[in-house]
Formats: C-alpha cells, structure tokens, sequence
C-alpha cells in the first residue's frame, strides 16, 4: 500500500494583522484568516495528517490553518486553554474534561447554526461513544478501535487455522499455549487501560456506576473488582502463570517491537497501527474482532482516539474558520483518504464507498476488521466507555494491571485498585 502524503507548506505567510494574543485575527497578505491547530500525532500518521492540511490551505480562499506538533495538549490548555494563547482547534482526546473545561465551543453548536452540515452522516456508533448526554461537544476525528494481532505464519507452523482466530478467552489460551516456543511468547497486552475497558465492553459490562459516567452524573464508584473483572485478571494471570504471556513492560511500543521483531504471536493493538505493519513487517499478519469469556455474546468495543475541538477564546472569525477546517477533515474524501492511509476508522460513513478507503478495504481486510468491529458494536454506555476526568484512574488501574502480570494476588491486586480507584472518585 502506497501513501501520497503532501508536503506540508507554512513558510512565507505574511501577516497583516496583530497575534491573537491581542485579541485580533491574523491574515494573511491575500487576507485569508490564520488559525492555529495543535495536535499530537507523530510519525506516519503526521505526516499524512499534514499533508491533508496542505491540501485544505490549496483549495481554501479563506482560511490558512498554522499546524504544530504539541507533546502534551492537555497540560498546556490546562494553563492557557482560558486565554487568548488556546489554538483555535486542537486535537485532544479526553471527551469529559474539555466538555467541562469552559473553554470550548460546542461542535453542536455550530451543527445547529449549519444547515450545510447533516450529522446523520456520521457513524451512529461514533456518534454515541463521542456525546455526552446526547450532546457532541468535540467533532470525531482519528478513531481507533481494538483488535487481536497475529502473526499468520506462526499460527500455520504451530498447526493452527489462521483463517479461524481465537474468539474466545479459552480459545485465546489454547491458542497461546501452542504458540509459545521460547523466546516467542504466545500471546500479551500492552500494560494499558483501555484494553481493560475493552474487554469489560465486548461483554456489554460497566466498568463504572452512573452509566460508566455517561448520562450527566460523575462515576462514584467502579466494579473493577468484580465476577466481570475477576475473570479477566484470572484470564489474564493465567496465561502468565503458564509461561505462554509476554510482559514488556509499561511501554507500548514494547509490545509491539515484540510482535514485529517475531517474538509474540498474538496481541492486543489498536486498529492505528495497521498501515504502519501493512508497510514494514516482512511477514503476514491478521486482525481479528476482540475475544469475550467463554458463553458471553460479543457486544462491541470501546472507540478510543481524539476530537477536534473549537477553543471559545477565539475571535468569531476564528471560530467560524476553524469550523470551515473541521468540516473539511471529517468529509468523506479526506476521511477516506485518513483511514486508508492510517487504519483509524472513518466517522463519516460515506467514506468507505469512495476511492481510496473502499479500494484499501478491498485488498486488506485488516483494515476491514476494524471498520466491521465498529459497526456490529451495539451502542450502549458499556460499549462507549468510560467517561471520567479524573487523569490519576487510568494510571491506577494500570498499575493494577502490571502487578497482576509481575505476579502479585489477584484478589489483592483488585481489592487495592477498587479502593484507590473509588477514593479518587468520591474525593
């Protein structure tokens, strides 16, 4: 698969007016509005992600958009989100904060003042897991969905049907155990918290009360120690105990260094990385929806990704401009183009009829897998996650998570996470 990326072209903008530090709208020389766009993306996925901007800026008359690279978005509006220093879009991924954050304009908004704009022509499950209380504060942009990994060859040398997958925990076990042949482990999850969400929502379970805090209330308290999450710790401790699941630690390209460099068979990933492995691992590999625990119906998967969000601390002329740079990322031939070049999925579901997402979906059913995990997922609170605002549960529960595979109790390991979790909660 070949990717055209554009080459991104900011240099030479003269400008006519003052920064928006002073509350002025800056323009270019043939008077186009200038607007600032932080994002977070690096590597590949930046590069094409740029290359879409210097394609808006070609065809736009009225609207320069100024890209950066920002490592750290949410701490930095922590500090300037409330004044004249926000951009005026940014690329930001944590739904419940910057709806609360007071210093947003709310995507729905500007829907209701844009007969041009139909949000029907979103994905209905996108649309679900991004509002909150029926309400789209941030617009959908690069969504990702989680899938199981594996490498085809080894799945044929080890006896097993690559055409046939793992669908279950105890298949997923089987499986592992067969797989592993030191070095190569047979099976692991990146040490994160999203993949814990995900595999209380494949079975259509909460992971916290209220609704998993997604009808106007805060989550008070979580059932992470629970049957639904003692069964995948144990699933989980299981394998470890085996020998059959690798732990690399608290980095995630750990994990994934492993599956390229042929030392895991099978893993937990996000849909993003399919292109990446389309283009450099030199071996065959497959997607596959998530596994459920054995009797329990597969009810769909948690979307993970970013919003594009308007700042309200701009002039009117940035708003409008930046929302004329939103519409345009979320049509369907620049998401067409997004998703086949990336592996996110399209939230506009017109994209996937058009060239080059339908050509892409044709050849590379990974891709496909994605897509078809996002649109058999039943929406509901339980498949749309958690939305919480509190930073400091995610890294609780992924601690959880790296004792249970450093070898601790499991019932040990759940009790401390519950009461931390629930303390941070009800503080």
């Amino acid at each position: 698969m070949k990717k055209t990326v554009g080459v991104l072209i900011i240099a030479g903008l003269i400008m006519t007016a003052c920064s928006n530090q002073n509350g002025e709208t800056s323009t270019t020389e043939d008077g186009k509005v200038v607007i600032d766009f932080w994002h977070n993306l690096d590597g590949d996925n930046a590069q094409t992600l740029e290359g879409m901007i210097h394609a808006f800026n070609e065809q736009s008359d009225t609207v320069e958009v100024n890209p950066s690279f920002q490592d750290n978005i949410q701490q930095q509006l922590r500090t300037v989100g409330n004044t004249d220093s926000a951009p005026a879009v940014f690329l930001g991924g944590d739904n419940a904060y910057y709806s609360q954050s007071g210093y947003i304009v709310p995507i729905e908004d500007m829907i209701e003042q844009d007969d041009a704009f139909q949000k029907e022509d979103l994905n209905e499950a996108v649309l679900e897991n991004h509002s909150l209380d029926g309400k789209l504060n941030g617009m959908p942009f690069n969504v990702f969905v989680s899938l199981l990994f594996y490498n085809v060859e080894m799945f044929e040398e080890a006896g097993l049907d690559p055409a046939s997958p793992p669908t279950t925990f105890s298949e997923v076990q089987a499986a592992a155990s067969e797989l592993t042949n030191d070095p190569i482990k047979g099976f692991s999850i990146p040490i994160n918290t999203s993949f814990i969400y995900n595999l209380f929502a494949v079975q259509n379970e909460l992971v916290y009360d209220n609704d998993n805090g997604r009808l106007g209330e805060a989550p008070t308290q979580t059932f992470l120690n629970s049957p639904v999450g003692e069964e995948i710790f144990a699933w989980i401790d299981d394998m470890n105990q085996a020998g059959n699941f690798g732990n690399y630690g608290r980095t995630w390209s750990n994990t994934q260094l492993a599956f390229s460099s042929g030392e895991l068979a099978m893993y937990l990933d996000s849909s993003a990385v399919t292109g990446i492995w389309l283009e450099t691992l030199d071996f065959e590999f497959a997607t596959a929806p998530m596994p459920v625990p054995d009797g329990e119906e597969w009810a769909g998967v948690n979307q993970v990704g970013s919003q594009l969000w308007l700042s309200s601390n701009s002039t009117e002329e940035e708003i409008d401009a930046g929302w004329k740079f939103i519409k345009y990322m979320v049509s369907p031939e620049v998401q067409s183009e997004w998703s086949a070049s990336t592996g996110y999925v399209p939230v506009t579901t017109a994209a996937v009829d058009i060239s080059p997402l339908k050509e892409t979906y044709e050849e590379h059913e990974q891709f496909r897998i994605a897509y078809d995990a996002l649109i058999n997922t039943d929406p509901s609170p339980a498949t749309a996650g958690p939305s919480l605002e509190q930073l400091d549960i995610d890294e609780q529960i992924a601690q959880a998570f790296e004792k249970l595979v450093q070898g601790e109790d499991i019932s040990s390991v759940l009790e401390e996470a519950e009461t931390s979790v629930n303390n941070i909660l009800t503080e």
